[in-house]
């Protein structure tokens, strides 16, 4: 992978390396939306071949960033399933095998309808906050289907091991995600450059201090104010968004693990949101940093970027949580 920094001195985002295998691209249709799976050829291979996979399979769902489509989180399942499934580490015996699934979020690539709407406050688009976060809230159902359905479509698989990671606005869409689905259904989460306080996130984008957001109930008249940033946060808005914060903040399933990764220079999505959650569900566990299985990381040097450093912790991290063909349990 090239080292080169980007134009502004910082790590550039991650390009996938002309040396790295691809795998094998499947598309299939579900409930209307179209998907791609990576890797699926090479895993049904080893059920029935000599790898000694049992019928097992782990998937892991990627959500692309905004004003991108789903060939950015292609290059990304490419790299990461090769390096899973070159990871020579013996301790655990073999891995279970692995695939990966995107699609194109809502308004991206062959499903975007209005251009106007994935633009921000910055580029004239005074709906910026109520199409990101209904943009969100809409990818979020559409990874949710794909997961209840993906099993009756692969049905040589006897288990799912299901992992939902995202960049930017697939990050904000897997914070969100978690408070749709049935408890287990996703076995591990990992967020990059995602945020899970989004209400605090737009307010100081609009330059409203955030603080009454923080109250159980929001009050949305201490919210100070002028005519134009309330046409931007209008009250039914608000008010959703704090409902959805809140469940971020404190039903957030427990007991999962978690790859957190952000850059310290992020001036978009700030490493202080993803902080300030993880050292609050700290506190509530009563548990050290050791003890919890959150892997917290803000590259330096990095901005608003998935770098390849991410791409490659991802990949060790995808081998050390998910069960080996030898011991399957998670």
């Amino acid at each position: 992978m090239s080292s080169a920094k980007g134009a502004d001195g910082l790590e550039p985002r991650f390009s996938l390396p002309s040396t790295t295998p691809l795998s094998s691209k499947t598309e299939l249709a579900i409930g209307g939306l179209k998907i791609y799976i990576y890797g699926l050829n090479e895993v049904i291979a080893g059920l029935s071949g000599s790898g000694g996979l049992s019928g097992e399979v782990a998937v892991l769902y990627m959500a692309h960033n905004r004003t991108r489509t789903y060939r950015v989180m292609e290059d990304m399942a490419h790299e990461i399933l090769y390096r899973y499934r070159s990871d020579k580490r013996n301790a655990r015996g073999k891995p279970i095998g692995l695939i990966a699934v995107t699609m194109n979020m809502r308004n991206h690539g062959d499903r975007e309808v209005d251009p106007q709407a994935n633009r921000t406050w910055k580029d004239g688009n005074e709906n910026h906050a109520m199409d990101l976060v209904s943009m969100i809230s809409g990818s979020a159902q559409d990874f949710k289907l794909v997961l209840d359905y993906l099993p009756a479509y692969l049905p040589q698989f006897s288990r799912f091991y299901n992992i939902m990671a995202g960049v930017s606005l697939g990050g904000h869409t897997a914070w969100r995600i978690a408070s749709l689905i049935t408890p287990g259904q996703f076995h591990a989460y990992a967020m990059v450059v995602g945020c899970p306080d989004l209400s605090a996130l737009l307010l100081d984008r609009l330059g409203v201090d955030p603080a009454p957001t923080k109250k159980a109930v929001l009050d949305y008249e201490e919210l100070e104010m002028s005519p134009t940033q309330r046409g931007r946060w209008p009250r039914p808005l608000a008010e959703m968004v704090h409902c959805d914060d809140r469940k971020v903040a404190n039903e957030f399933p427990e007991n999962v693990p978690l790859l957190l990764c952000n850059g310290v220079h992020d001036k978009l999505v700030p490493a202080k949101y993803t902080a300030a959650w993880v050292h609050a569900r700290r506190k509530k566990q009563g548990l050290t940093r050791s003890k919890q299985d959150i892997r917290f990381f803000v590259q330096e040097n990095t901005g608003h970027s998935c770098t390849k450093e991410m791409v490659a912790m991802m990949a060790v991290w995808l081998r050390d949580i998910l069960p080996s063909s030898a011991h399957p349990s998670l």
